[in-house]
């Protein structure tokens, strides 16, 4: 499922480390480190991984010799010493795709090595075959690097986020009834071999909640959980700042708490139902951030068909994973999420007149293109986090 093909970084022109790795486990430290707090200093990269400050200043000058670091021209304060010198990653040292196999659309980012979205584009389609989404994406793939003047070789892999839950151990993929061809099929291999680049592959949810954790209001928590409405509902689950994946692949599959005879799924389709019932039309989900309308009637029918299912949602999640916050997020526009979150009830027993600490539920800091950006930082996540 997470397998990847090193003969490929031997071609791209990157070094490998000691074994199949990127970088050594005592460097990746050090990367983590600097990627989470964007800006440090070598005597808070000491603190903070326990290697000795020796040790420490010769990594950093091989890693800055190689460009994977680079050294600002700010001090920083040292409340127990002296200032230092920031140090940050160099986003030109590498950058990755993320590609999002949608239910009608091809989206494809790009995303720079300290975790910046460089650039996205999102085409709709009727034929969700595997040989037009291949020839769609390369289009993508070859339009954004001309357009951003990538340096092939500096590409360090690719994500692909899609609808459907893993079946097996084996990486192959129980996909949506849309994406019939993509079912049960080797999706790592197929997407590796066509684009010659290490290959990740991970349920759509979970890509979103990638892309929350890095770019997003996720990155302001160690621990939340992702709901991701489009045009299915499912979700990812972020803990110390990690993906969650399960056994499987298939943690944050929160649509299955909902069972469909009694609760209604919160998705994009349903409002577009009871929308159209109403007269209002829209053009597709991809655009609903700009089509939005509060006043839509129809609107307020969809809250509360689906108010019922975020309470138990979210009741859940907080009673199981005792998350910091919960993000709303996916396709659904800003101005809507903001008109669901404030009646959302989240159960929690009274003790001695208080409850337990309660999650913050949120409106994702993602407004466009959540997965494909979210696939972009599954690399990211795999080689260097």
């Amino acid at each position: 499922m997470f397998s990847i093909d090193n003969s490929q970084y031997l071609r791209s022109g990157f070094t490998l480390g000691k074994g199949s790795k990127l970088f050594q486990d005592i460097e990746r430290d050090i990367i983590k480190i600097v990627f989470w707090e964007r800006r440090v200093t070598q005597s808070q990269l000491v603190a903070a991984t326990k290697i000795p400050q020796q040790t420490v200043s010769r990594l950093l000058k091989g890693l800055t010799q190689a460009k994977v670091l680079r050294q600002t021209e700010e001090m920083i304060p040292n409340p127990k010493g002296k200032p230092g010198f920031g140090i940050e990653l160099n986003p030109e040292y590498a950058y990755t795709f993320g590609v999002s196999i949608l239910l009608d659309a091809i989206g494809v980012a790009v995303m720079d090595f300290a975790g910046n979205v460089i650039a996205t584009k999102l085409r709709e389609m009727d034929d969700m075959s595997i040989a037009h989404v291949l020839e769609t994406t390369q289009t993508l793939v070859s339009e954004l690097t001309d357009e951003c003047k990538l340096d092939e070789s500096r590409a360090l892999g690719m994500g692909v986020g899609i609808s459907g839950f893993f079946s097996s151990m084996d990486g192959k993929m129980n996909t949506h009834h849309m994406l019939e061809e993509w079912s049960q099929v080797d999706i790592v291999q197929i997407v590796s071999s066509h684009f010659t680049l290490p290959t990740w592959v991970v349920n759509d949810g979970t890509g979103a909640a990638a892309g929350e954790g890095v770019t997003g209001v996720g990155r302001q928590y160690k621990n939340f959980v992702y709901l991701f409405v489009s045009s299915a509902f499912g979700g990812g689950v972020v803990n110390n700042a990690e993906v969650l994946r399960g056994s499987y692949g298939n943690a944050g599959e929160l649509g299955d708490m909902l069972p469909t005879k009694i609760y209604a799924h919160p998705n994009l389709e349903l409002l577009k139902r009871i929308l159209k019932k109403n007269g209002v039309n829209f053009s597709s989900i991809y655009n609903l951030h700009e089509e939005f309308d509060p006043d839509w009637p129809g609107v307020e029918e969809w809250i509360f068909k689906v108010q019922d299912s975020f309470d138990l949602v979210a009741t859940c999640c907080s009673a199981l994973l005792d998350a910091e916050a919960i993000i709303l997020g996916g396709h659904i526009p800003k101005e809507l999420a903001e008109m669901v979150i404030p009646r959302i009830d989240v159960y929690a027993q009274f003790r001695r007149g208080a409850k337990r600490p309660m999650p913050k539920i949120v409106v994702s800091g993602v407004d466009k293109h959540p997965v494909s950006i979210g696939a972009a930082t599954i690399p990211l996540r795999e080689l260097c986090l």
